[in-house]
């Protein structure tokens, strides 16, 4: 009868931590979708500031194909991480970085603004 309340207890105790480890989980997923959400808010944000047409797709954590924000009718995703790799970011005077994978397209990174910027001036052209 010992052995069986020894066991008993041994179990309960391992469900116990099992229970609170799933929690912190939870818990920690929550705030990176937190985060995720308020990346998607400025972007969406910024691009109304330069008189795009923007809206948040991804509403309540529902997975897009197209993308995660819509901007003129063009479909962006959305990458939040707490540090990103220096080669990305422009240097010196630059404006951006081209760069490409082997038999991969060409990408560009340049700061949102100035993407917007440009998307504004070619919309202006187009009305014109």
């Amino acid at each position: 009868m010992e052995n069986w309340i020894n066991s008993m207890t041994i179990l309960r105790t391992k469900l116990k931590d099992k229970m609170e480890k799933k929690e912190k989980n939870v818990k920690r997923g929550r705030r990176n979708r937190q985060r995720g959400a308020e990346l998607q808010r400025q972007v969406v944000n910024l691009a109304k500031e330069f008189d795009l047409v923007a809206h948040n797709r991804d509403r309540g954590g529902a997975q897009h194909e197209m993308g995660d924000v819509e901007i003129e009718d063009k479909y962006f995703g959305c990458k939040r991480r707490k540090a990103i790799p220096r080669w990305v970011l422009p240097e010196k005077q630059e404006e951006g970085v081209f760069f490409r994978q082997d038999r991969g397209p060409l990408m560009v990174a340049v700061p949102a603004d100035f993407l917007f910027f440009m998307m504004g001036m070619i919309k202006k052209s187009i009305q014109e």
